[in-house]
């Protein structure tokens, strides 16, 4: 059934072909490999790897026994479900990456353009190689990271690693032991043909300048066993149609950079304003910076006049404690003098009493000496006992010496 136009709209980003909005040649270099891939898929079962708007898809299909594209944008694969229908072909959301695929499940893997967009590339070769039946091959291409354009082209931000020739081959050796590769150039034609013949199945080179050009893509036919790659050229060659385009787009180039030219020296000006006002803005904080600065070597000033008053109250408050110090220490010291002069004193008066002591103890004894024999004779002596027992005064000297009548 090929293109329905059953719309969809994809925005133009450079890196999926949308028709009518990618530029001729760009969509030449696209067509050319699927064309090429159609070579390898008679009644094959085949994977398409990316197949953006599914445009390739359907080109496989035509020859395929079953065609699955895959793509892990969503808007993407509902344009080609809309856009690019057949009964043999059919569309999943999927990351190359991770496959929801059951393995051996295809005989031929296409991968036009892809490997260079991710960072995991042994990974997504892995599991290309885990799908594919053991006899399986895979059309891969990837952009020549040395191609001539590649001065005139700013860098890619949707290419994770571009390779060389070399670092290409090696990436695939791993999963492929059986690898061929080829060149795709950009070459500019001249066709002569009979108008009312038939379109000629076969043309002659008359100067061939394909290496003039450099290499622009490699095309990898990987494979466990060696495959037959066919031998003749594949031209992809615009009419034109082709050429009128290409001349509309330079055209368009031609005023887009008038368009950026104007628009340059509308923002030169617009930056022109913008530094005029930053410039004042700049000189407007250079003077208050040298205020605050100002100021601040003031409140610094002001601050070491306050720290060294501070400093000077402390030291004057330094001597006076060194003085009080000095004053309590001769006050402590007077007494302790007075302190041991009281003790000496009150041991010399502690031992005068305890000789005062000492002194009536030795009286009371011979006092009670005394009373004792007092006390044995007055009982034989009646006219004594008569005296002192008549006025009690025996009780009260016993009594008084502490001793029991």
């Amino acid at each position: 059934m090929g293109f329905q136009n059953g719309g969809g709209d994809l925005p133009f980003t450079g890196e999926r072909v949308v028709p009518g909005k990618t530029p001729p040649l760009l969509v030449l270099e696209h067509v050319i490999r699927y064309r090429f891939a159609a070579r390898f898929v008679d009644g094959a079962r085949v994977l398409d790897v990316a197949c953006g708007t599914g445009y390739g898809s359907s080109i496989l299909a035509k020859k395929a026994k079953l065609v699955t594209g895959i793509d892990n944008s969503p808007e993407t694969i509902r344009y080609a479900r809309q856009n690019y229908s057949d009964p043999n072909l059919n569309y999943l959301i999927a990351d190359c990456r991770l496959l929801p695929l059951p393995s051996g499940s295809f005989d031929v893997a296409v991968m036009f353009e892809v490997i260079e967009h991710i960072a995991e590339q042994e990974q997504c070769l892995a599991e290309i190689r885990r799908v594919l039946d053991p006899k399986g091959i895979l059309i891969i291409s990837t952009p020549n990271i040395l191609r001539p354009t590649k001065v005139v082209e700013e860098d890619n931000p949707f290419h994770s690693k571009e390779l060389t020739e070399g670092e290409f081959f090696d990436l695939l050796r791993p999963h492929f032991p059986q690898v061929q590769l080829l060149y795709q150039h950009e070459l500019s034609a001249s066709a002569i043909q009979n108008s009312s013949g038939p379109t000629p199945g076969f043309a002659e080179i008359v100067e061939d300048s394909t290496n003039a050009a450099g290499v622009k893509y490699f095309i990898a036919v990987c494979g466990a066993q060696p495959v037959q790659v066919p031998i003749t050229r594949t031209l992809g060659v615009g009419g034109i149609d082709h050429q009128i385009a290409i001349i509309r787009d330079l055209r368009a180039t031609q005023t887009d950079i008038e368009a950026l030219v104007r628009q340059r020296e509308e923002v030169g000006r617009e930056y022109a304003k913008n530094l005029t006002a930053h410039q004042r803005e700049i000189t407007a904080l250079r003077q208050d910076r040298e205020a605050a600065a100002r100021q601040y070597a003031e409140n610094l000033a002001a601050h070491q006049r306050e720290i060294e008053a501070l400093r000077q109250d402390r030291e004057a408050a330094a001597r006076q404690y060194a003085e009080n110090l000095a004053a309590h220490q001769r006050e402590i010291e007077a007494l302790r003098k007075d302190r041991d002069e009281a003790a000496r004193q009150y041991a010399e008066n502690l031992a005068a009493h305890a000789e005062v002591i000492r002194n009536l103890d030795r009286n009371l004894q011979a006092g009670r000496m005394e009373l004792q024999w007092l006390y044995r004779w007055m009982p034989t002596n009646k006219l004594a006992r008569k005296l002192l027992y008549g006025k009690n005064l025996r009780k009260r000297l016993l009594r008084a010496f502490g001793l029991q009548p």
